[in-house]
């Protein structure tokens, strides 16, 4: 006979635990992609968020006035893939667009734009073991590259990155099995740099520059938890046994 202490002691747990995998279920994957056939998915995610971070022009710009950037890369493209990189997995290259939101301060205080950047770029991926229901592994965005010229503000307006390019930009991915497709958490440490030349009688007359900073997770659903799958009372009695 199990004592009666411990029989309330396990009615306890399992409360605790079944309020807990309320909460996790409750809970949505961010971004759920395709299996592309192979046990696995194509990467770079092709979640419609994309990557978002926050970076900022700033050289060449009056002191004390800088250009916030709002960062989404996405809308990928895949156009070549295949065995390789510098992680000893795979190589990807794409075209994506940089999506930028531009908010001024300083003495451009007030200005806000949106600017879409047509981008190409290269990532490497990790090993990865095909058909694991769970798969983690390295990255790096070995290359990135979008612009635009002739823009009313920019006669140039360019955003480079990538340890291709000099700029170390390590990240990881973990792909999480999902019904049919693939629960996504990825992220990059991006270096990158802006380079601007601005458009005569535009907001950035007769100014140019180049800023080369960090951006720290740049991410796609990262830290978003997958749902946990329930506990059973038949574990839990067992644990108690």
């Amino acid at each position: 006979m199990i004592p009666r202490f411990r029989i309330l002691s396990a009615l306890i747990v399992l409360a605790l635990v079944t309020g807990a995998a309320g909460e996790a279920l409750a809970q949505t994957d961010c971004c759920v992609v395709p299996d592309n056939g192979t046990g696995t998915a194509d990467l770079p995610p092709t979640c419609p968020g994309g990557y978002t971070g926050d970076g900022e022009i700033r050289d060449g710009l009056p002191p004390g006035s800088t250009v916030l950037l709002a960062v989404r890369l996405a809308n990928f493209s895949l156009t070549n893939t295949g065995a390789g990189g510098a992680l000893g997995g795979e190589f990807q290259q794409w075209s994506a667009n940089l999506i930028l939101n531009l908010t001024g301060t300083g003495v451009f205080t007030g200005y806000n734009r949106l600017i879409i950047l047509p981008t190409s770029g290269e990532t490497h991926s990790g090993p990865r073991t095909l058909f694991a229901p769970v798969q983690s592994f390295p990255m790096d965005m070995y290359g990135l590259q979008g612009q635009i010229v002739g823009d009313p503000d920019f006669d140039l307006l360019r955003i480079t990155g990538g340890t291709g390019f000099g700029m170390p930009s390590p990240g990881h991915t973990t792909l999480t099995q999902a019904g049919g497709g693939w629960a996504v958490d990825s992220f990059f440490d991006i270096t990158y740099r802006v380079d601007f030349v601005g458009s005569p009688g535009g907001t950035f007359a007769g100014m140019s520059g180049s800023t080369t900073n960090l951006i720290e997770r740049f991410d796609m659903c990262h830290e978003q938890p997958t749902p946990a799958a329930p506990s059973s009372w038949g574990r839990l009695k067992a644990s108690y046994r």
